[in-house]
């Protein structure tokens, strides 16, 4: 795996076996440079320049590989060259996010592919996210400067409840991955993986009551960090009520979510009743109470503000679109959610169009500017069997067996 080296920059690079990398010799400086930025929600017409000319300086180099992005681009009427002159990135035909299901669309040699990361929890078709050493470097990078101006960090030393796929088991699946990103938020005592690989029957089994036992273990010693499918911390939550009543964390506590709003029986969570439910189960603020949207197949992350709002930083760009004419549509419309971003050159995922219906929205009352994420939901007549609808069903097998 890459690892970032170099704050504020991504000039210096380390392969998996610790050999220094080149990574990829300066072919996409715009990529570079958008992506080590550090403010990730200072917007201008500078960033907005660079942002496009970062894609197309992306997207160009995919529609030379890549004979399928180019039958869109004819299909589309699109002329890249007349895009780029005139900074039209929505104008950019989006690939289809089912397509990358089906196909790997690897942009360079394999060998050269350092990680790969997954949608899937278990079973069921994957996409693969496919990232190089300098694709790694960016997203790591740009991961961080996300979380820090969502004020996500601390210097505080925590104690890590991990809600996740235990990682030495879950192998290539991308939610694990992001929750070991989000451990850099803050320095670690210690780190628990809660959603345990059992040798027997050969699946992860989660285990409430140990669960709430470790909450209630460290919750005198240091704040504590939540992170992970907010499902199964409430299942947690509801056993640290029976076993410890009235137990109350250091209120510098924090919960980072992520992977489907349900409860354990299924049923639909909003932010703000989950915060309001931690904050009076625990005595955590619920402006503590945050979480993270993302897609394996994109990769930016949009964390949420104190409002539960998911913010878009410099290094991703958001529309909705009809999902009849593929019209882009205005703030507070409601369509099929568009994805772009540069800093993927393993693939040709710059402009991703998703089964996602959400609706855009600017000015959060949180002060953060630009666009944030006011709904989003899935969309078509049939469930995808990602990452969060394959940790439901661990918390229905539990349900079957404990009756």
């Amino acid at each position: 795996m890459s690892e970032r080296m170099e704050k504020g920059g991504l000039s210096e690079c380390t392969s998996g076996n610790g050999a220094e990398d080149t990574c990829d010799g300066g072919l996409f400086p715009a990529a570079d440079a958008l992506c080590s930025l550090e403010d990730a929600f200072v917007f201008s017409p500078e960033r907005d320049a660079l942002f496009a000319e970062a894609l197309f300086e992306n997207y160009l180099y995919q529609y030379e590989r890549h004979p399928f992005l180019r039958s869109l681009a004819v299909r589309s009427g699109f002329s890249p060259e007349r895009a780029k002159a005139s900074g039209d990135i929505y104008g950019i035909p989006p690939l289809f996010v089912g397509t990358l299901k089906l196909h790997r669309f690897c942009s360079v040699p394999d060998e050269e592919i350092v990680l790969t990361l997954t949608s899937s929890g278990t079973s069921g078709q994957k996409t693969q996210l496919l990232l190089d050493t300098p694709s790694l470097a960016r997203l790591e990078a740009l991961s961080r400067s996300v979380f820090r101006g969502l004020g996500f960090d601390s210097v505080e030393p925590v104690h890590y409840l991990l809600f996740g796929y235990e990682r030495e088991h879950a192998g290539a699946v991308g939610t694990s991955w992001s929750t070991e990103q989000k451990m850099a938020c803050a320095p670690a005592k210690t780190a628990s993986w809660l959603i345990r690989w059992d040798d027997a029957s050969q699946e992860f089994e989660f285990d409430a009551v140990a669960a709430a036992r470790r909450i209630a273990e460290l919750a005198e010693d240091a704040p504590l960090r939540f992170l992970g499918f907010p499902a199964f911390m409430y299942r947690a939550v509801e056993e640290l009520r029976k076993i410890a009543p009235g137990l109350r964390v250091d209120p510098r506590s924090f919960v980072i979510a992520g992977g489907g709003w349900k409860n354990h029986a299924g049923v639909p969570l909003s932010h703000e009743a989950f915060a309001r439910f931690l904050e009076e189960s625990l005595g955590l603020p619920r402006e503590n109470v945050r979480d993270v949207f993302g897609m394996a197949e994109h990769g930016v992350p949009y964390g949420a503000c104190r409002y539960g709002h998911h913010h878009v930083p410099v290094f991703g760009r958001l529309s909705v679109r009809d999902p009849r004419t593929l019209e882009v549509l205005p703030p507070g419309a409601e369509g099929l959610l568009h994805l772009l971003t540069p800093y993927n050159t393993a693939q040709p995922n710059c402009s991703l169009l998703a089964t996602d219906v959400a609706r855009l929205e600017e000015d959060c009352p949180c002060g953060l500017p630009g666009t944030y994420i006011a709904s989003v939901r899935r969309g078509g007549t049939s469930k995808h069997k990602g990452c969060a609808i394959a940790a439901q069903e661990i918390l229905d097998r539990m349900a079957r067996t404990s009756v």
